[in-house]
Protein backbone atom coordinates (compact mmCIF):
# COMPACT_ATOMS: atom_id res chain seq x y z
CA UNK A 1 0.00 0.00 0.00
CA UNK A 2 1.37 3.43 -0.97
CA UNK A 3 1.81 6.25 1.50
CA UNK A 4 -1.16 8.60 1.74
CA UNK A 5 -0.92 12.37 1.67
CA UNK A 6 -1.83 12.49 5.36
CA UNK A 7 1.06 10.20 6.26
CA UNK A 8 3.53 12.36 4.31
CA UNK A 9 2.18 15.48 5.99
CA UNK A 10 2.31 13.94 9.48
CA UNK A 11 5.95 12.92 8.92
CA UNK A 12 6.86 16.55 8.25
CA UNK A 13 4.80 17.75 11.21
CA UNK A 14 6.76 15.47 13.53
CA UNK A 15 10.04 16.95 12.26
CA UNK A 16 8.69 20.49 12.72
CA UNK A 17 7.69 19.77 16.33
CA UNK A 18 11.16 18.47 17.18
CA UNK A 19 12.94 21.40 15.55
CA UNK A 20 10.66 24.01 17.14
CA UNK A 21 11.15 22.38 20.55
CA UNK A 22 14.94 22.57 20.18
CA UNK A 23 14.76 26.23 19.12
CA UNK A 24 12.40 27.12 21.98
CA UNK A 25 14.79 25.45 24.42
CA UNK A 26 17.93 27.01 22.98
CA UNK A 27 20.03 28.99 25.41
CA UNK A 28 21.28 32.57 25.13
CA UNK A 29 24.70 31.37 23.94
CA UNK A 30 23.33 29.17 21.12
CA UNK A 31 22.97 31.91 18.50
CA UNK A 32 25.04 29.91 15.99
CA UNK A 33 22.70 26.93 16.41
CA UNK A 34 19.65 29.16 15.87
CA UNK A 35 21.36 30.67 12.83
CA UNK A 36 21.75 27.25 11.26
CA UNK A 37 18.54 25.56 12.37
CA UNK A 38 15.96 28.34 11.96
CA UNK A 39 16.51 28.97 8.21
CA UNK A 40 16.39 25.21 7.61
CA UNK A 41 13.11 24.96 9.54
CA UNK A 42 11.49 27.84 7.71
CA UNK A 43 12.53 26.53 4.30
CA UNK A 44 11.06 23.13 5.25
CA UNK A 45 7.80 24.69 6.51
CA UNK A 46 7.45 26.81 3.37
CA UNK A 47 8.13 23.82 1.10
CA UNK A 48 5.52 21.85 3.03
CA UNK A 49 2.94 24.63 2.63
CA UNK A 50 3.61 24.85 -1.12
CA UNK A 51 3.15 21.08 -1.43
CA UNK A 52 -0.12 21.11 0.53
CA UNK A 53 -1.50 24.04 -1.44
CA UNK A 54 -0.52 22.47 -4.77
CA UNK A 55 -1.86 18.98 -4.08
CA UNK A 56 -4.47 18.22 -1.44
CA UNK A 57 -5.87 21.70 -0.73
CA UNK A 58 -7.34 22.21 -4.23
CA UNK A 59 -9.20 18.91 -3.86
CA UNK A 60 -10.38 19.88 -0.39
CA UNK A 61 -11.67 23.25 -1.63
CA UNK A 62 -14.03 21.44 -4.01
CA UNK A 63 -15.77 19.78 -1.06
CA UNK A 64 -18.30 22.17 0.52
CA UNK A 65 -17.79 20.49 3.89
CA UNK A 66 -14.04 21.17 3.80
CA UNK A 67 -13.92 24.56 2.07
CA UNK A 68 -13.97 26.75 5.18
CA UNK A 69 -11.38 24.63 7.02
CA UNK A 70 -9.13 24.65 3.96
CA UNK A 71 -9.30 28.44 3.71
CA UNK A 72 -8.38 28.68 7.40
CA UNK A 73 -5.35 26.46 6.80
CA UNK A 74 -4.26 28.65 3.89
CA UNK A 75 -4.69 31.78 6.03
CA UNK A 76 -2.58 30.15 8.74
CA UNK A 77 0.14 29.46 6.16
CA UNK A 78 0.19 33.17 5.32
CA UNK A 79 0.28 34.12 9.00
CA UNK A 80 3.16 31.76 9.71
CA UNK A 81 5.04 33.15 6.72
CA UNK A 82 4.64 36.72 8.00
CA UNK A 83 5.78 35.75 11.51
CA UNK A 84 8.72 33.79 10.05
CA UNK A 85 9.85 36.80 7.99
CA UNK A 86 9.62 39.06 11.05
CA UNK A 87 11.72 36.67 13.13
CA UNK A 88 14.24 36.26 10.29
CA UNK A 89 14.95 39.98 10.64
CA UNK A 90 15.92 39.55 14.29
CA UNK A 91 19.60 38.78 15.00
CA UNK A 92 20.02 35.26 16.37
CA UNK A 93 21.92 36.61 19.37
CA UNK A 94 19.27 39.21 20.25
CA UNK A 95 17.62 38.73 23.63
CA UNK A 96 14.23 39.06 21.88
CA UNK A 97 14.89 36.24 19.39
CA UNK A 98 13.43 33.42 21.50
CA UNK A 99 10.43 35.46 22.72
CA UNK A 100 9.67 36.29 19.06
CA UNK A 101 9.79 32.59 18.19
CA UNK A 102 6.87 31.81 20.49
CA UNK A 103 4.06 33.43 18.43
CA UNK A 104 5.23 31.54 15.34
CA UNK A 105 5.56 28.34 17.34
CA UNK A 106 2.07 28.81 18.81
CA UNK A 107 0.44 29.37 15.42
CA UNK A 108 2.31 26.37 14.04
CA UNK A 109 1.23 24.18 16.97
CA UNK A 110 -2.44 25.17 16.45
CA UNK A 111 -2.13 24.65 12.69
CA UNK A 112 -0.67 21.16 13.05
CA UNK A 113 -3.33 20.22 15.60
CA UNK A 114 -6.09 21.52 13.31
CA UNK A 115 -4.78 19.55 10.33
CA UNK A 116 -4.15 16.33 12.23
CA UNK A 117 -7.07 16.39 14.65
CA UNK A 118 -9.84 17.94 12.61
CA UNK A 119 -9.30 18.45 8.92
CA UNK A 120 -7.37 15.37 7.78
CA UNK A 121 -9.57 12.88 9.64
CA UNK A 122 -12.49 14.35 7.67
CA UNK A 123 -10.46 14.17 4.44
CA UNK A 124 -9.91 10.44 5.00
CA UNK A 125 -13.65 9.89 5.11
CA UNK A 126 -14.41 12.02 2.07
CA UNK A 127 -11.75 10.78 -0.36
CA UNK A 128 -11.05 7.27 -1.54
CA UNK A 129 -7.86 5.48 -0.46
CA UNK A 130 -6.71 5.64 -4.09
CA UNK A 131 -7.22 9.42 -4.20
CA UNK A 132 -5.31 9.85 -0.94
CA UNK A 133 -2.45 7.71 -2.24
CA UNK A 134 -2.34 9.64 -5.51
CA UNK A 135 -2.30 12.90 -3.56
CA UNK A 136 0.50 11.45 -1.44
CA UNK A 137 2.60 10.72 -4.52
CA UNK A 138 1.99 14.22 -5.87
CA UNK A 139 2.70 15.78 -2.46
CA UNK A 140 6.03 13.94 -2.27
CA UNK A 141 6.94 15.01 -5.83
CA UNK A 142 6.18 18.69 -5.14
CA UNK A 143 7.92 18.53 -1.76
CA UNK A 144 11.08 17.03 -3.30
CA UNK A 145 11.08 19.77 -5.95
CA UNK A 146 10.72 22.47 -3.29
CA UNK A 147 13.44 20.94 -1.13
CA UNK A 148 15.79 20.95 -4.11
CA UNK A 149 14.99 24.60 -4.86
CA UNK A 150 15.56 25.60 -1.22
CA UNK A 151 18.55 23.33 -0.65
CA UNK A 152 17.00 21.41 2.25
CA UNK A 153 16.06 17.79 2.92
CA UNK A 154 13.69 15.76 5.03
CA UNK A 155 14.50 15.00 8.64
CA UNK A 156 16.47 17.14 11.02
CA UNK A 157 19.03 19.78 10.06
CA UNK A 158 22.70 18.73 10.35
CA UNK A 159 23.21 20.78 13.55
CA UNK A 160 20.57 18.68 15.32
CA UNK A 161 21.69 15.35 13.88
CA UNK A 162 25.08 15.73 15.55
CA UNK A 163 23.60 16.14 19.04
Amino acid sequence: MATTVGEFIKRDHDDFRLIFERLRNSTEDEAALRGEVYPFLIDRVQAHAVAEEATIFPQMEKDAGLLRATLVLIAEHRGMDALARELAGTPYDARMWRPRLFPLSDVMRCHLAREEGDVFPRVTHRFSPEALEAAGQEFERVLQREWKIKGVHGGLPPALQER
